[in-house]
């Protein structure tokens, strides 16, 4: 049975006296491989010089065997004893060339210097000052050992390689155990989380509907339908009398709440505007607050239900092209979810959709100017095409490190004056819908970026995306600051 295997390469890196120590260092790690290869999925291959180069031209010596397999090499194990080495182009010997190379590389070096007594034909005074210079360069740093034996320096290493590899090991394990895990999930009609995409007819995130709109204003011509308050009588003149005035609806706002109720089929009474001998203070009103009104308390309320009835239709008139231009029309919810257990950053989600499916934003419905400024002025739009938080999962603007600046009105200053808010309006849908869209033959390429997402945690897309046509599934690719393995995954889409 076929089984993962970690495989780590160990140089042997050591002057020409050094021999038997080659050989003990190859059965170390034989047995190394025999106790572990199988039950952990470990295996160490050395590498050196005369098994591992082979002849090339073009470069230095030290140069080539660097590029064939020293910096291919996981770790290292150094030895001196008589010699010193041969010198190369950068460092007093080769073996000291492969260790610094391994150590600025941040990779282990197991270095040991032979205490075995050396016999008079192979002292070298030169070599030797040299070899302690080289020793007392790193005796500081606690990464060499001594030995006086054959037999030691096998005990020794086959120590130092076990403890070494088995904590890599497991390093890499917890490693690959601890990180995130990314992937797409869909969002229901009911903001329930799903493994499948499901198209859903688009509705605005909008406090009231026009339905309920119509409903509200139905209501509020018949309250004022039933309330009588009589018509006005002649009062006696008195001293206050010219610091008050009577009180009627204007006659602009009587005209459109007549067209209104006749567009509802409401039929009002003759009655209906009557407010009785209802009379404002000029002494005391304030225009801030309104005027201080003088009369009974059904005649006041009576006043002020029409004003919010005129109030309604108006809010109801400016939501009604709204609301009629995405009518029909449908949607997907995404959400980015880390079932992992690891944050992760500076995730890229990138998924493939057919041209003939998805609305971008140069096929966003049109709007007047008017219209344009009702919506940037008097809605959120990030609200209105936003998927809103739930239990199972947070909104997009909780993962962003920097979050988008909501439009602000300029003042212009002058009265009257009507700015062309197409720009303003293009602007503000770019960075509601905050994706990426790149043609690419017959499909849209589109990229979303996320900040930051924690383990355990599902973030929603920013918006919903619109679609024209069915699709089948979404193919996409997740990249991430902490997870080196690019996601590929697919999303089943139903209807």
């Amino acid at each position: 049975m076929a089984q993962n295997v970690t495989l780590y390469n160990l140089l042997i890196s050591c002057p020409g006296d050094i021999k038997e120590e080659v050989t003990l260092i190859e059965s170390a790690v034989d047995e190394f491989n025999e106790l572990y290869a199988e039950n952990l999925g470990i295996t160490i291959k050395t590498r050196h010089w005369s098994k591992s180069s082979y002849a090339q031209s073009g470069g230095k010596p030290q140069a080539l065997l660097n590029e064939q397999f020293v910096n291919k090499c996981d770790a290292a194990v150094a030895i001196f004893w008589t010699r010193f080495g041969t010198p190369t182009d950068e460092y007093s010997s080769g073996t000291e060339e492969e260790i610094e190379i391994m150590l600025q590389s941040g990779k282990q070096v197991f270095m040991y210097f032979s205490d075995k007594p050396i016999p008079p034909s192979k002292i070298n005074g030169d070599g030797y000052e040299k070899i302690q210079a080289f020793r007392d360069k790193y005796k500081d740093k606690g990464i060499y050992f001594t030995y006086s034996s054959d037999e030691e320096f096998k005990k020794m290493f086959f120590a130092h390689l076990s403890m070494h590899f088995l904590t890599e090991k497991r390093v890499s394990e917890t490693a690959k155990e601890y990180r995130s895990e990314l992937k797409l999930l869909g969002i229901d009609k009911t903001g329930r989380l799903t493994e499948e995409a499901v198209v859903c007819p688009f509705v605005l995130n909008a406090d009231i509907t026009m339905k309920e709109y119509i409903t509200s204003i139905k209501n509020m011509y018949q309250e004022i339908s039933d309330m009588n308050v009589g018509g006005r009588s002649v009062t006696a003149n008195t001293f206050f009398a010219g610091f008050t005035s009577l009180v009627d609806i204007d006659e602009d706002e009587k005209e459109f709440i007549t067209a209104a109720a006749e567009q509802l089929g409401c039929k009002l009474s003759d009655s209906f505007f009557e407010l009785g001998n209802l009379n404002k203070d000029t002494l005391t009103s304030n225009p801030l607050s309104g005027p201080k009104l003088n009369g009974t308390s059904e005649e006041k309320q009576k006043y002020w239900k029409i004003k919010k009835l005129h109030e309604t239709i108006s809010k109801a008139s400016e939501w009604a092209p709204v609301e009629k231009a995405f009518s029909g029309m449908n949607c997907i919810k995404l959400a980015i979810q880390n079932c992992g257990k690891a944050i992760d950053e500076d995730a890229e989600i990138t998924f493939e959709v057919p041209k003939e499916s998805l609305l971008t934003l140069g096929e966003f419905p049109k709007f007047n100017n008017a219209e344009m400024g009702y919506l940037l002025t008097d809605c959120d739009m990030s609200i209105l095409f936003g998927i809103e938080g739930t239990s199972e999962y947070i909104e997009y603007s909780e993962s962003e490190q920097n979050g988008r600046t909501p439009y602000r009105a300029r003042s212009y200053g002058l009265p009257g004056y009507v700015p062309d808010y197409s720009d303003d309006f293009t602007d503000e849908i770019k960075d509601v819908f905050c994706y990426g869209f790149y043609s690419s033959e017959d499909k849209y390429i589109v990229k979303l970026k996320v900040d930051y997402i924690k383990h355990n945690t599902t973030v929603a897309f920013p918006t919903i995306l619109f679609v024209k046509s069915e699709i089948d599934e979404i193919p996409y690719k997740i990249t991430s600051k902490n997870n080196p393995d690019v996601v590929d995954g697919c999303i089943k889409v139903k209807s």
